[in-house]
């Protein structure tokens, strides 16, 4: 009797019984960390070392509006140093005369329109030296960083109009009676007392010597970033006239009084 033959393994079943190589993985490669960006720096970098201030300004993007709000803090300064100073010319107007005592409403428009005045010059500093020192000067920006000088200042004239006494600010009690009625007579010559006090002749010198002041920080910035001193004197003097002159405006009342 035959033996029974012996089955042999289809390919197929081999192939399925057979191992498989392992398949190499794909490494999966780690996400590279993103360098944080430079901080722009500070206003007050300006006043300390014009060169650190250009140096980390060529660092980051031309932002036309990053330092507006220093010269909105100064205008702000300002303009409660003003309305500090010129409340006791009103008041004595109205006490002697027959016009109403100037009210909350009455401080906050000067304060309020001594604030826009300066970002307005901030403007018009930022379109004269674009003119003037071109693109690469940034005016926008190191003149809005310029700003940085004056608040403290105006905070020492805050401080010396609080310590001076009422009195001081005021006309004689021997010349009022030879002022009349009349509300513009009597402020007028309040004014010019409050000019002839420490407070007053301080607020006018802070005001006009600052703002000239601002533009010695601003040239050395801008002769740092154009590399070229004609356009950076062009881009500082060109709106030196304009702002001085608009600053004068403002203390006009004070500085003509009489």
């Amino acid at each position: 009797m035959a033996s029974p033959r012996k089955s042999k393994p289809s390919k197929s079943s081999a192939s399925r019984t057979a191992p498989r190589p392992p398949t190499p993985r794909k490494s999966a490669s780690a996400p590279r960390p993103h360098s944080p960006l430079p901080d722009p720096p500070t206003p007050a970098t300006l006043l300390v070392s014009p060169r650190s201030f250009v140096r980390q300004l060529q660092e980051v993007d031309l932002v036309w509006w990053r330092y507006v709000w220093v010269a909105g803090v100064a205008g702000l300064l300002g303009g409660l140093a003003y309305t500090l100073l010129v409340r006791h010319a009103a008041a004595f107007a109205a006490a002697n005369s027959e016009t109403a005592a100037p009210n909350f409403a009455t401080y906050a428009v000067n304060v309020l329109g001594t604030t826009f005045l300066s970002v307005f010059i901030f403007v018009l500093m930022w379109g004269f030296g674009r003119v003037g020192a071109g693109f690469k000067g940034r005016a926008a920006e190191v003149y809005g960083a310029s700003f940085a000088l004056m608040p403290p200042l105006y905070l020492l004239v805050i401080v010396v109009t609080l310590l001076t006494p009422a009195a001081a600010f005021l006309p004689g009690a021997a010349s009022v009676a030879g002022l009349g009625s009349d509300p513009r007579v009597l402020e007028r010559a309040a004014l010019a007392q409050t000019f002839q006090t420490s407070a007053g002749f301080a607020l006018v010198v802070v005001t006009l010597l600052g703002t000239a002041a601002q533009f010695g920080f601003v040239y050395a910035a801008m002769r740092q970033l154009t590399d070229k001193p004609i356009q950076a004197v062009m881009g500082t003097l060109l709106p030196l006239l304009p702002a001085l002159i608009i600053q004068l405006i403002g203390v006009s009342p004070l500085l003509f009084a009489r």
